[in-house]
Formats: structure tokens, C-alpha cells, sequence
């Protein structure tokens, strides 16, 4: 790979962590049609819902940041869980350690028109138990 194109690469990812950050932060995209989203949630475990603009329209950014330290245990486990509510679908990442700290983001191109999206941080204390799990959820997102 040569030094340009590494450069192009690094600067894209930069200006795409910029963007989502900002949109994440509560910045609106100026045309998508959507009301509320944002985060929720203590600076240890925040969930965020937002929109981007992106080529051919608009996408949601749902994201989760976690930074709960050793004093969640070596079984605790998080995740974040990306559900559009008008249908109840629902899209799990990946359970990854507590005690150390975190953020995972999921983009969903091409949303739809009149649906309510939300993020929301899931913590596992014991690594496994659903029934046991606490969760953060985000403000909800109306586009």
C-alpha cells in the first residue's frame, strides 16, 4: 500500500469518526426528517441514537460507550443492541469484556420513513444471564 492511499484511508475513517461523534453529540443532519435521538446515560455507560447524512441519503448511527473499570469483574460482559421499535427488530453486536473500556457503533443505511429507532448499552454482569442484565437505553429517534 503506498504512503497516498494510506493517507486517504486514515483521513476518511477521521472525518467519518468526526462526523458521527458530532451527529452523535447532538448535531442534526439539516435534511433528514427526524426528531429526538441523542444519549442517555451515566459517562460510565452511555447509549446514543442519531442520523448522518451520507451519499444517497440518510443513515442511523447507533452507538454505545462504556467505561466501567475492573470493578465489573472479569465474567461481566456489554453489547450494543440496535432496535428499530416500529417493527421489533433488533440487531445484537457482539458480547465483549466490562473491565475495560468499550465503544461499538452500528450504521443502518437507507432507514425507514415513519419508524422509531433506539440504542441501547446491555450489561451482563455474570457474562450470560439476560435476566440478570441491566440496560441503557437511548432517547428514541423519530425519522
Amino acid at each position: 500500500m503506498s504512503v497516498f492511499h494510506l493517507q486517504r484511508v486514515l483521513a476518511a475513517a477521521s472525518t467519518s469518526t468526526v462526523l458521527a461523534g458530532a451527529v452523535l453529540a447532538g448535531a442534526t443532519a439539516p435534511a433528514a426528517a427526524s426528531t429526538g435521538g441523542g444519549c442517555n446515560g451515566p459517562v460510565t455507560g452511555q447509549a446514543c441514537v442519531g442520523v448522518v447524512e451520507a451519499d444517497g441519503g440518510a443513515e442511523i448511527v447507533f452507538e454505545v460507550r462504556a467505561d466501567l473499570g475492573v470493578r465489573a469483574g472479569s465474567a461481566c460482559r456489554l453489547r450494543l443492541v440496535a432496535l428499530d421499535e416500529t417493527t421489533g427488530v433488533r440487531w445484537d453486536s457482539a458480547l465483549v469484556p466490562c473491565d475495560r473500556k468499550q465503544r461499538q457503533e452500528r450504521i443502518l443505511p437507507n432507514p425507514t420513513e415513519g419508524h422509531v429507532y433506539r440504542a441501547e448499552l446491555q450489561i451482563l454482569p455474570n457474562g450470560k444471564n439476560l435476566d440478570s442484565a441491566e440496560s441503557v437505553p437511548s432517547p428514541a429517534l423519530s425519522f
